[in-house]
């Protein structure tokens, strides 16, 4: 099954599977509990339970809510077409015609939307628009800059930080 791991809390262990991959879980009472997504397997008849070899995500298939011309979409319904190009570094013709499946963006275009998306989806999640936007363009004591420059610099990453910590109720 697992094995505790010196530095592991004393609930967790990793499972090692098929191709030399592994994963950490937790246990509550003789219980492994596997991430949300993966395939739930029956205890064996001792008790002890028994971890699929072959970890599988299910549930994942292609789908159009997820393409660049989609998340060009929300982000330009969020942010407009103009502020998107300039956070993307990009002409401004360029965010409506990936929106409009005329033009493709770049692979390194794509994971700057698809970051970008993330950002904004966290952003409302803890904010009002107004208050996003007063919130980005403030100084921040948790990244000791404003958000947007951060964002500018380090991409969504450390800003998605922030608005946890600040919905946790941290402060620098």
């Amino acid at each position: 099954m697992g094995e505790q791991q010196q530095g592991l809390p004393a609930d967790t262990v990793v499972i090692r599977y098929g191709g030399g991959g592994q994963i950490r879980v937790k246990v509550r009472d003789g219980v492994v509990l596997m991430p949300k997504g993966f395939e739930k397997t029956e205890p064996r008849r001792s008790g002890q339970p028994r971890v699929s070899t072959a970890l599988k995500l299910r549930g994942i298939k292609e789908t159009a809510a997820y393409g660049p011309d989609a998340i060009t979409q929300r982000l330009i319904a969020a942010l407009g077409n103009n502020a998107l190009a300039a956070l993307l570094g990009v002409n401004q013709d360029r965010p409506n015609r990936w929106a409009s499946g005329r033009d493709t963006p770049t692979e390194e275009n794509r994971q700057q939307l698809a970051d970008l998306d993330s950002l904004v989806g966290q952003l409302f999640t803890a904010f009002t628009p107004t208050q996003a936007r007063l919130w980005m363009e403030g100084h921040n004591a948790h990244l000791n800059a404003r958000p947007i420059d951060v964002y500018r610099i380090d991409g969504a990453g450390p800003v998605i930080e922030a608005i946890r910590a600040h919905q946790q109720g941290a402060f620098a």
